[in-house]
């Protein structure tokens, strides 16, 4: 099956999971750990994206992050390329860390940006390395609880808990209580599970064709046209082809299918014209 270009938003936010090659570890000790962090740190002050929950394992990440703005595939790639020149610098080793893409799935709403922060937090009580997800180090769980200082600046925690309250105090102990009900909403984390193991490129396709559907009808609505008036006005069409094309992550043909079944070859030459 060819691979599917990524679905990317303006101003998305993703949960990201970066695993090891093989399933191999990408971490051998705490320092490696810290190192992640700190590489995160750096990319979130040239980048500016948000990062509202983390996760370390010893042989995945898992990153709940707002681009901002960013493309998120050159966001990871900054990300992964100084932490791998770290680990076989530190190593002596070559080749490959990571698998070749990491997976991203698009957080379409709050509900679910709520659910994605505790499964985050939960993953090592579910993989029993701990009991409580206060007992792990690696996550961003303590922050939130307060248990733990924010050293490197590296969280936004006000997205998270001002669903709870405006009250700092009230939110954190309200989130707390989320979190420690995690084994209530078995079927939201295994609906999280499932999204993991299914296949992201194909979650992308559909994501990007709703996102492009919804882009037209918002631009319909905006100028008060009908989409064969719009498919009409070749100059305003083509326009418009050449912001999705920038924007969203569909190919020629999709982009076509869009426009009434305009060949690839055409809309490549809109593309560039």
């Amino acid at each position: 099956m060819p691979r599917v270009q990524r679905v990317k938003g303006e101003f998305s936010t993703y949960h990201v999971v970066q695993r090891g090659n093989e399933k191999k570890k990408i971490f051998r000790d705490d320092k490696d750990k810290t190192k992640l962090l700190e590489t995160l740190a750096l990319a979130r002050e040239k980048y500016n994206f948000l990062l509202y929950a983390y996760c370390l394992m010893d042989n995945h990440i898992h990153l709940l992050v707002n681009d901002n703005g960013n493309d998120i595939s050159k966001l990871m790639k900054s990300i992964n390329v100084s932490y791998v020149s770290y680990f076989n610098r530190t190593y002596q080793r070559c080749g490959h860390l990571f698998q070749d893409r990491f997976k991203s799935e698009l957080v379409k709403d709050d509900r679910y940006l709520l659910e994605v922060s505790r499964y985050i937090h939960t993953n090592p009580v579910k993989a029993k390395l701990v009991e409580r997800p206060d007992e792990f180090q690696w996550s961003s769980y303590n922050i939130y609880s307060g248990k733990t200082k924010d050293a490197l600046g590296l969280l936004d925690t006000s997205m998270i808990l001002n669903y709870f309250s405006g009250n700092k105090p009230k939110s954190v102990a309200e989130y707390v209580k989320f979190v420690d009900k995690y084994q209530e909403f078995e079927d939201y984390i295994l609906d999280i599970e499932e999204q993991q193991e299914s296949s992201y490129e194909h979650n992308d396709y559909i994501n990007g064709i709703m996102m492009a559907k919804v882009r037209i009808e918002q631009i319909l609505v905006e100028e008060r046209l009908t989409l064969e008036e719009l498919l009409e006005n070749r100059s305003r069409r083509n326009e418009i082809i050449r912001i999705l094309r920038r924007d969203s992550s569909l190919n020629l043909k999709e982009l076509g299918e869009l426009f009434g079944g305009i060949s690839a070859s055409q809309i490549s030459r809109i593309v560039v014209s």
